[in-house]
């Protein structure tokens, strides 16, 4: 068919025809297996959406293609339920319920988080009876994280204000 109109390689999986049609051909199943391949590969069938959904759910949290392919996979793959295409298969189905599973809890134990921050930093400025600084929410956020939400509701329950403020602008508080 490429021959049929004519069509050059251009790049791995990626076809044009004659200049003055300006049309690219992409071939899914050709495309190499990198990043920059993504977002096109995970509407491939088979072998390549499974290879897709793995290179996606391997990507870093803050990836924008992750923040990208959610609501198209949901979209394609959950708000027609019944009408997934006939050449998907179900373990491709599955890989894709799993990623959004996780995908959610993921999501709501980072909300949890935050909400559990805010509180303790709300605790903190009401004992300190002041608005903390941004580098106090900075120290207070890495010691929540290292020294465990007991630690901290101990240190905000016991200590006085000014205390507190000395125990937020030591670099070795416990």
């Amino acid at each position: 068919m490429l021959d049929g109109f004519g069509c050059e390689a251009l790049s791995p999986g990626v076809y044009g025809p004659a200049p003055a049609l300006h049309v690219r051909v992409v071939v899914l199943s050709e495309l190499p297996r990198a990043r920059s391949t993504l977002i096109l590969r995970l509407m491939g069938a088979r072998r390549v959406l499974r290879e897709a959904l793995q290179d996606l759910m391997a990507l870093p949290e803050d990836a924008w293609q992750r923040s990208v392919a959610l609501p198209l996979l949901v979209h394609f793959g959950y708000e027609i339920p019944g009408q997934l295409p006939e050449d998907v298969e179900d373990d491709v189905i599955m890989e894709i319920q799993e990623w959004f599973k996780s995908y959610q809890a993921e999501q709501r134990q980072l909300g949890l988080d935050e909400g559990r921050r805010l509180a303790l930093a709300r605790l903190f400025e009401k004992r300190l009876g002041r608005t903390m600084t941004d580098d106090e929410r900075s120290t207070l956020a890495e010691r929540l994280a290292r020294l465990g939400e007991e630690r901290m509701d101990e240190v905000v329950l016991t200590l006085d204000g000014d205390t507190l403020a000395a125990w937020l602008a030591n670099p070795e508080g416990r």
